[in-house]
């Protein structure tokens, strides 16, 4: 079968010669160059863009509530070595405990071995028994101003007062 391909190129003539440009009109939408002042200003820049999140906080208490200290600092200090010393006793008198032999023995060295083992422990117990309350009294938080030194001033339509508390 044969085809004939004469029609192809005239539809594409008569297309050129229809379309805007080869009559010699503009495009739509086209604006000549030297009107500039009949066209729109151009958009605002866009706004800059904005801070990223801080990385501070803000430590929110109440109003009645005013600045704090630490008890007693040197008394953490000692009650919380105290505690790991004797944290250490206890950790360093289970190893010693658990190399000994299964036997029991007398006048050798696994005996004094044992008896170290248990002073150790025993000593270590205490050590945090007593080092743990030292540490939670000494850290606790007071106020930097007793409450007693602070009075305390009310003022009414009829009067006012001063209290004091003790």
């Amino acid at each position: 079968m044969r085809r004939n391909l004469l029609p192809l190129p005239l539809a594409f003539a008569l297309v050129s010669l229809a379309s805007p440009a080869a009559r010699g009109g503009e495009p739509p939408g086209w604006v000549p160059s030297d009107t500039a002042e009949d066209l729109p200003p151009p958009p605002p820049a866009p706004p800059p863009p904005r801070p990223g999140p801080t990385t501070y906080t803000i430590e929110q208490r109440e109003l009645s509530e005013g600045p704090t200290k630490m008890a007693s600092p040197p008394a953490f200090y000692v009650g919380t070595i105290l505690a790991g010393v004797g944290l250490l006793g206890i950790v360093t008198g289970l190893v010693i405990r658990a190399d000994l032999p299964e036997t029991e023995c007398t006048n050798c060295p696994a005996e004094e071995k044992r008896s170290a083992s248990l002073g150790l422990l025993i000593g270590g117990g205490l050590g945090m028994l007593i080092g743990i309350p030292i540490a939670a009294v000494g850290g606790r938080k007071i106020p930097d101003e007793p409450s007693w030194a602070r009075p305390k001033v009310f003022i009414s339509p009829r009067g006012g007062a001063l209290q004091w508390t003790f």
